[in-house]
């Protein structure tokens, strides 16, 4: 299975009507009956894009976390005990939730695992969503798709937050890039109320980005500054075939790619393929460092605006590494390539 890096830009906060214009306050109440060590829970919040941390420790096994949000929001709740703090979380030991004005109780014996949720209506709406994708998966139901059982929710659930989450959950490959074709249907079965809130919105405007660069769009256009500051666009390549490739130094499954992109470089450069690579590092230095040790001799372009690039924001990237193959005319030919089967990919195009 390919590794990616991701960016939780999906896992938008949410707003429902009656929420949009003042905040509200918010309690949890977490409870690990078995406790082992002294601990720390915290809750990952995101509203308008900025996210916030919770972090409350215990001895007791009882933590209270409070804050303020102006909407309903998705977040993750992590659990760590006091010698994994510098660490990543166990694993079952993250979970997801909802936050909104209603006290919410979370109850555990030593891990989230096997936590019980409990909490208001957009929590139960979640409970219930998240019961019917487990069902699906652990039945492996051949004759429904995911997206059917999604369709049902929202027709059921046209004004809850839970189904906007839902169809930004919808991408089965880990990259979180929406199918427009799938996406736009659902989307229209919101409500008008739902569609005008600021994730709608922001749901909308996904769903066009998508559309704007899906297979045989033409490739949106950018410039931006190579690693000795001279202005480099993407149309500037037109006759070739481009791969435009999304990494970072510090993203792990990128770097691990890179020798099999330097293969593929090395053995179609000269037929008029091309890579032109965009970073979403935010240290320049770091940036150049990767580039030589992993003797990347092609073009590459970063503003060094980390994941708000303006490249990465155009296309709808919100994992790492990802690709789009451009033809000699501009449009897209293909996207998301493993790069096991990119030289295959290439070399049908360039020896037809």
């Amino acid at each position: 299975m390919r590794k990616t890096c991701v960016v939780f830009l999906l896992l938008l906060g949410f707003i429902c009507k009656g929420y949009a214009q003042e905040s509200f306050s918010f309690r949890i109440h977490v409870q690990i009956s078995s406790l082992k060590s002294n601990a720390k829970v915290i809750l990952t919040l995101q509203e308008k894009n900025q996210w916030t941390e919770y972090p409350v420790e215990s001895e007791s096994g009882k933590f209270i976390i409070s804050g303020k949000t102006g909407e309903p929001a998705f977040a993750y709740l992590v659990l760590k005990y006091g010698n994994e703090l510098d660490k990543g979380p166990r694993p079952g030991n993250i979970l997801e939730l909802f936050v909104d004005h209603s006290i919410i109780t979370v109850n555990a014996k030593d891990s989230l695992l096997t936590s019980s949720v409990t909490g208001g209506a957009v929590q139960s709406e979640f409970n219930s969503y998240q019961r019917l994708i487990a069902d699906y998966k652990n039945q492996n139901l051949q004759a429904i798709s995911k997206n059917q059982i999604i369709r049902e929710f929202i027709s059921q659930h046209p004004k809850s937050p839970i189904s906007l989450f839902a169809i930004q959950n919808l991408s089965l490959d880990g990259s979180f890039a929406l199918d427009p074709i799938e996406a736009q249907p659902l989307f229209d079965l919101l409500s008008p109320e739902l569609k005008q809130t600021t994730t709608g919105r922001l749901l909308e405007k996904d769903i066009a980005i998508a559309r704007n660069t899906s297979i045989g769009a033409v490739a949106p256009s950018f410039t931006q500054r190579d690693t000795s500051n001279h202005m480099v666009e993407l149309n500037s390549f037109r006759g070739q075939y481009v791969l435009i490739d999304f990494w970072a130094s510090w993203c792990k499954p990128c770097r691990a790619d890179n020798p099999q992109l330097v293969k593929v470089f090395s053995q179609f450069k000269d037929k008029k393929f091309t890579i032109l690579s965009v970073s979403l590092d935010n240290n320049k230095k770091n940036w150049q460092k990767a580039i030589l040790k992993d003797r990347l001799e092609w073009t590459h372009v970063s503003d060094l605006q980390f994941w708000k690039n303006e490249v990465a924001l155009l296309y709808g990237v919100k994992t790492v590494p990802q690709n789009f193959l451009i033809g000699p005319d501009g449009k897209i030919i293909d996207k998301g390539i493993k790069t096991e089967d990119l030289e295959k990919r290439v070399r049908e195009l360039v020896d037809k």
